[in-house]
């Protein structure tokens, strides 16, 4: 249920987005994909920290962080092998060509990322999988709505086609909390939290055009922790 409303959110979002577009000069548009990138670092920045940091005896002190850096480095060794990013923008073209669609690459690619990479997509559809309680997707759908609104007013109607992401991907966390509950510790949830939560801190990056980082390329990041922990499990 909390991945179907979220879904329902985005589509509704993006095309109010999409008609408030016609009325927003260029000078305004770069304005709010500053502000979102902003924003999107200082929350992801808050939601890294509260996994990242631990307070033991008013003693502060950190964890898994050899994990997170392998996790990035292997995870973007991999995704720049097999190109992920390049692969989505070609397919997305080919999507508009083959339609005769407006383009709509980087308005789908940007919100996908936006809006599956994140922690709460993962513990809320976890969360939702193990015990039916799906009010964190419900939150997250309130500031997925007004995300996709900002996008589709300054990237077009692109952002619409990431929520068929949101569902193909939350869709499957859920399935698979179902089903592999015992397996999803509290240290690998968070892990794949932390990380998702540093790409949502490199989307901003791009947003405000300090660099340009291929973030896709860096999806499969979020499965070394889960490999590292099946790993360790073994002994």
């Amino acid at each position: 249920m909390g991945t179907l409303i979220n879904v329902a959110a985005i589509i509704v979002a993006s095309i109010i987005g999409v008609v408030l577009k016609k009325g927003l000069p260029d000078k305004i548009q770069k304005s709010v994909m500053t502000a979102l990138g902003l924003g999107l670092i200082t929350l992801s920045l808050g939601w890294f920290l509260k996994d990242f940091l631990t307070i033991e005896d008013n003693i502060l002190s950190t964890s898994r962080e050899l994990l997170i850096i392998l996790s990035l480095v292997i995870g973007g060794v991999i995704g720049e092998w097999i190109d992920i990013d390049f692969r989505l923008n070609k397919w997305a073209e080919r999507v508009e060509t083959k339609y005769k669609l407006p383009p709509l690459a980087k308005g789908f690619i940007a919100a996908t990322l936006i809006f599956c990479v994140g922690a709460m997509a993962i513990v809320g559809s976890i969360q939702d999988g193990i015990s039916g309680d799906y009010s964190i997707l419900v939150i997250k759908s309130l500031l997925d709505f007004i995300t996709a609104m900002i996008l589709a007013s300054v990237l077009g109607i692109g952002v619409i086609f990431s929520a068929f992401s949101v569902l193909i991907y939350q869709g499957a966390i859920f399935m698979l909390a179902r089903q592999a509950e015992p397996l999803l510790t509290t240290e690998i949830v968070s892990s794949l939290s932390m990380v998702g939560n540093i790409l949502l801190i490199g989307i901003g990056i791009n947003f405000m055009e300090i660099k340009k980082i291929k973030i896709a390329n860096y999806l499969p990041a979020l499965l070394i922790p889960i490999i590292y922990y099946a790993i360790i499990s073994l002994f």
